[in-house]
């Protein structure tokens, strides 16, 4: 039904309750129809009738009893806090008591069933409706909402882990539907799961959990519960629960076992008639680590550290979707956030917020684009500058001249290794001395699964498993004697390559499952690396406008493990398999030396 039907029929109702005449309303449709307004409130205007007038006809035409004023001291301020107030004032109803079998409410417009569905869904039970005027509605509203912020209603968030878990997990509540999905949060951040997916299936509800990269089914229920899930989630989320045509983005902050959890929401539609739910996992504790717990190798620690604290240039991270650029990115900023240094960061979006950092979420929408808030951040007097990505020329300029002009500037860069970077800046038009006197360093990474240290089984390597790790026991003498260029030499250290020493084959590690990692036989996940420094031999060839191969080749003269080095370099640590290394590296250029 479109608004001017919905208009007409709220009209016809009126005129049937005797509350005004059709020739009053007639010209006010005209109004409606062109400037959208709402029927009821050019009645008011035009005192044609009251908004007690129109109330007492609504209830009357629906059968339901009428209420001049609300008492807002009887109202569960615990029950109506579980509709956000944004949903609540936009669709002018209160939750007030909640019984065994029912959920009273109290609303101004009782033709507005969809929303009454939606609170029917999100208890599990029937609905007492009763009707008021919008005003009186609005002022209830504001005053339990109040009363719930500012009162002690509301759970401290020091309570303890025990009161977390019973909160989230042992919930006395009556609703099947929300233990149901509050079962869901908890068992996703015990098994470690980044992300929830809610599937509609043809008979079925299928929930898949993604632990370490991989989806797993976690569990399965009647397609009938399907709404309610949906309706459930949506209201945590703050999204509109009408709205079941388009997308729809939200967040939910929770508090579980003493950890902080934000979660984001995404819906879409779906021929299967419901809405397809994925939530995002953000723990605090896992993204914001030291550099020391990354996994990187000897040498590139060092750098990383002596890249970090440069007072200016650029560092890129690179890496497809899911490989922990942001983790590195945050790692970086950790390691050097001080009360003396300004850092800030434009995201999207903002996934923690840091303390000592100052964060911005891009919204390109209002014009606020990466570019944008580099921009301002250039008036901002900053030391360190952290952008999410250099999408186009644009950002990529803004972000060189904030780094000749003294400023130290992290981002990421879609490309598949470290010396693509170079070759990606060049075909954004940006001048190869450019790049040549700002790229500091570049980062190409991904993630691999790490073995359960309770069950991996050892077992004899393959010449086959050597060759697709590029392992050689009879590797050159110049690869085992190569040493930094003098400018970036941080360590006393020579690096040597991937390798063993026989004789025999080396021994790697299969993964076999147990109770300790949920038979998966995996338990978190690691970053490999390619750390590719700007020294004297890639800047020359960057101003010659060489290829990646070749950037990628004088790199690894000076030093540089490719991703595939250094993904057998953890194979041959026992810390994963050759399986995940070969996935994982499957574009990585091996270059012939």
């Amino acid at each position: 039904m479109t608004q001017a039907s919905e208009q007409r029929a709220l009209g016809n109702i009126l005129i049937r309750q005797g509350v005004i005449s059709a020739e009053t309303l007639e010209p006010l449709y005209g109004i409606v129809r062109d400037k959208g307004a709402a029927l009821v409130d050019l009645i008011v205007q035009g005192q044609s009738a009251s908004e007690t007038d129109v109330a007492r006809a609504l209830a009357k035409e629906c059968a339901l009893p009428f209420v001049a004023q609300v008492d807002v001291e009887t109202v569960d301020s615990q029950v109506a806090g579980r509709l956000p107030i944004g949903y609540a004032r936009a669709h002018r109803l209160l939750l007030v008591q909640e019984t065994d079998d029912t959920v009273d409410l109290i609303c101004a417009d009782p033709l507005d069933t969809a929303a009454l569905d939606d609170v029917r869904a999100m208890f599990g039970k029937s609905a007492r409706v009763s009707v008021s005027t919008a005003q009186v509605v609005a002022d209830a509203i504001n005053r339990v909402y109040e009363r719930l912020e500012t009162g002690s209603e509301l759970q401290s968030d020091e309570a303890s882990v025990e009161d977390e878990e019973l909160d989230i997990l042992e919930s006395n509540d009556d609703a099947p539907i929300i233990r149901w999905v509050n079962g869901l949060f908890f068992r996703a951040v015990r098994e470690r799961a980044s992300d929830i997916h809610i599937e509609p299936e043809e008979k079925e509800v299928t929930v898949r959990y993604r632990i370490d990269g991989q989806l797993y089914v976690a569990h399965r229920a009647s397609r009938q519960f399907m709404a309610s899930v949906v309706a459930r989630v949506k209201i945590m989320a703050g999204l509109n629960i009408a709205e079941k045509r388009l997308p729809q983005d939200g967040r939910i902050s929770l508090k579980i076992a003493g950890r902080s959890i934000d979660v984001r929401v995404s819906t879409i539609p779906t021929s299967r008639e419901h809405e397809r739910i994925v939530m995002r996992l953000l723990h605090k504790t896992t993204v914001l680590l030291e550099l020391s717990e990354l996994g990187f190798a000897e040498r590139d620690y060092h750098l990383m550290h002596y890249l970090v604290t440069r007072p200016n240039g650029i560092i890129l991270v690179t890496g497809p979707t899911g490989s922990g650029k942001t983790t590195t990115l945050y790692a970086c900023l950790n390691r050097i956030n001080r009360p003396n240094i300004n850092i800030l960061t434009a995201e999207d979006p903002v996934e923690y917020e840091i303390g000592g950092i100052h964060q911005v979420a891009v919204q390109p929408k209002i014009g606020l684009t990466f570019a944008s808030a580099l921009r301002a951040f250039l008036r901002q007097d900053p030391d360190v500058i952290m952008v999410g990505e250099i999408r186009d020329r644009e950002t990529a300029e803004i972000a060189i001249h904030a780094s000749m002009t003294g400023h130290l500037v992290l981002s990421t860069i879609h490309t598949n290794d470290a010396a693509g970077a170079i070759t990606r800046l060049v075909e954004m038009d940006i001048e190869p001395f450019l790049v040549r006197s700002t790229v500091i360093g570049i980062l190409a990474q991904r993630l691999v699964r790490v073995l359960c240290s309770e069950c991996k089984q050892a077992y004899e390597a393959t010449p086959f498993e050597l060759q697709q790790l590029g392992i050689d026991s009879e590797r050159t003498r110049w690869r085992d004697e190569r040493k930094l260029s003098p400018r970036y030499q941080v360590h006393d250290t020579v690096y040597h390559p991937v390798g063993w020493h026989g004789p025999g084959m080396p021994t790697f590690y299969r993964a076999r499952g147990c109770e300790h990692c949920d038979n998966k036989g995996f338990v978190g996940r690691i970053g490999i690396y390619e750390l590719m420094i700007a020294d004297e031999a890639v800047g020359a060839l960057v101003m010659r406008n060489a290829d990646a191969q070749t950037v990628s080749r004088a790199a690894r003269l000076q030093g540089m493990d490719s991703l595939r080095d250094d993904g057998a370099r953890k194979v041959l640590e026992g810390r994963t398999t050759v399986d995940e290394v070969v996935a994982a590296t499957q574009e990585d250029v091996v270059v012939d030396e």
